[in-house]
């Protein structure tokens, strides 16, 4: 399994390379642990509120950038990003995972597993989560 980790300081240098962000010291971290996911939170001058979300969605690690006006109640989505597993390796934001290589191991790994479990040849064919997991192991 594949487990993605952020500290404040990780996730503030990743959501930055996508959009302009305030200080620091003016963003707000949580950390959902049920969930695995992070959050960053961060106010404008015009008062509009943003939350920057990194998570794994389809066994992808995706960073969704949502804001939220002055008046509206809910968040609106502003931009989904697919982000690179050797990018978040090389930033040290993939649990027990030190390099590529091991990276690749791992995922080895988990279809062995996977097509144990459920008895198939072709184990992206049949796995529920086939849909960008492929991409995922052709990208490395």
């Amino acid at each position: 399994m594949i487990w993605i980790i952020a500290s404040k300081t990780k996730l503030y240098r990743l959501v930055a390379e996508h959009m302009y962000l305030p200080k620091m010291i003016n963003t707000n971290y949580y950390e959902v642990k049920s969930t695995g996911s992070y959050y960053l939170g961060w106010d404008s001058t015009n008062g509009t509120s943003y939350r920057a979300c990194y998570l794994f969605v389809n066994n992808m690690p995706r960073l969704f950038i949502q804001c939220k006006k002055k008046n509206e109640d809910d968040f609106i989505n502003y931009a989904i990003h697919d982000l690179e597993l050797e990018n978040l390796v090389n930033r040290g934001m993939i649990r027990g995972v030190r390099s590529m290589r091991q990276l690749r191991s791992n995922l080895l790994l988990q279809q062995q597993e996977y097509k144990y479990i459920f008895g198939y040849d072709e184990y992206m064919d049949y796995t529920p989560f086939s849909q960008g997991f492929e991409h995922s192991i052709e990208a490395i």
